[in-house]
C-alpha cells in the first residue's frame, strides 16, 4: 500500500478513527461524572418534594432502575447528597434520607434571613434600575398567583423572588451560602405548607419588601426581609410539629 494513494490514506484514517463501543460497566470518567450529576439533581428533587420521605432508607435498586444508572454513579451521587446533609451514609447498610430537624431548620432560617436581608440592602444601594424592575416583574407574578389562589404558582414565584434578591445583589458569597441552604427550607416548607392556603401576612410582606427596594430604603428593606423569614420559620416549624413529620427513622 502506498501512502501516496488517496484511497489507501482514507482507509488508514478510517481505521485510526474507529472506537469500539464502550460497555455500560466501563463508563469514561467524563460520562460517569455526568451521570452522577444527573443522579444528584434527580434524587435531591425527590427528597425536596417528599417522594423520598425523611428518615426513609434509600432503595438503591429501585433508583438505579428509575434513573437508568449503574450503582457506581448512584453511590457517588449519594456521597454528594451526604455533604449537603440530605442523606446519611450508613456503614455497610446503604443510605437514609435525613430527618427534618426543627433545631437545625431554625438555624438555617436564621442564616437565610441574614443573607437575604443583606442582599436586599446591597440591592438598595447599588442595584440597577433594570434589576429592580425585573424584581418587580417577579413580585407581580407572585401577587397574581396569590390573588388567583394558585399555591403551586405562588410558591414557585416566591422562590424566584427570594433567589433573585440574592443573585442580583452581585455578592457571590451570599449567593453560594443561600444556594446551599435554601434546598432544606424548600423541603421543610413542602411538608408544612403544601396543603395550606397562602398566608395573607406573607403576601403583604412581599409588597413591603419590593416597595422598600424600589425606594432604595436599605433599613426598611433589610428589616422587613428579616421579619418575613422569621414569620415563615415560625409558621413552618409550627406546622411540622402539628403534622409530626420529620424525626422518624427507618432502621
Amino acid at each position: 500500500m502506498s501512502l501516496h494513494d488517496p484511497v489507501a490514506v482514507q482507509e488508514v484514517a478510517k481505521r485510526r478513527a474507529f472506537r469500539a463501543p464502550m460497555p455500560a460497566a466501563m463508563e469514561s470518567p467524563a460520562t460517569s461524572s455526568s451521570l452522577t450529576r444527573k443522579a444528584v439533581d434527580h434524587i435531591r428533587d425527590l427528597i425536596v418534594r417528599g417522594e423520598l420521605s425523611p428518615g426513609s432508607r434509600v432503595q438503591e435498586k429501585q433508583l438505579c432502575e428509575m434513573l437508568g444508572l449503574s450503582r457506581t454513579p448512584l453511590r457517588e451521587a449519594l456521597k454528594v447528597l451526604a455533604t449537603e446533609n440530605l442523606v446519611e451514609l450508613l456503614p455497610r447498610r446503604g443510605a437514609r434520607v435525613t430527618a427534618l430537624d426543627p433545631r437545625r431548620l431554625r438555624e438555617q432560617f436564621a442564616v437565610i434571613a441574614m443573607v437575604e436581608a443583606e442582599a436586599a440592602r446591597i440591592l438598595c444601594r447599588s442595584g440597577t434600575d433594570e434589576q429592580i424592575r425585573n424584581l418587580r416583574v417577579i413580585h407581580d407574578a407572585l401577587k397574581s398567583a396569590y390573588v388567583s389562589h394558585d399555591p403551586a404558582r405562588y410558591y414557585l414565584s416566591n422562590e424566584q423572588f427570594h433567589r433573585a434578591v440574592v443573585v442580583q445583589s452581585g455578592n457571590q458569597t451570599l449567593a453560594d451560602i443561600h444556594a446551599g441552604l435554601i434546598v432544606h427550607l424548600h423541603r421543610a416548607r413542602h411538608f408544612a405548607l403544601t396543603m395550606s392556603e397562602v398566608n395573607l401576612e406573607f403576601a403583604h410582606d412581599h409588597d413591603e419588601i419590593i416597595e422598600a427596594i424600589e425606594r432604595r430604603d436599605t433599613e426598611v428593606a433589610g428589616r422587613r426581609m428579616t421579619e418575613h423569614q422569621a414569620g415563615v420559620a415560625d409558621h413552618v416549624l409550627m406546622s411540622l410539629g402539628q403534622t409530626g413529620k420529620g424525626a422518624r427513622h427507618e432502621d
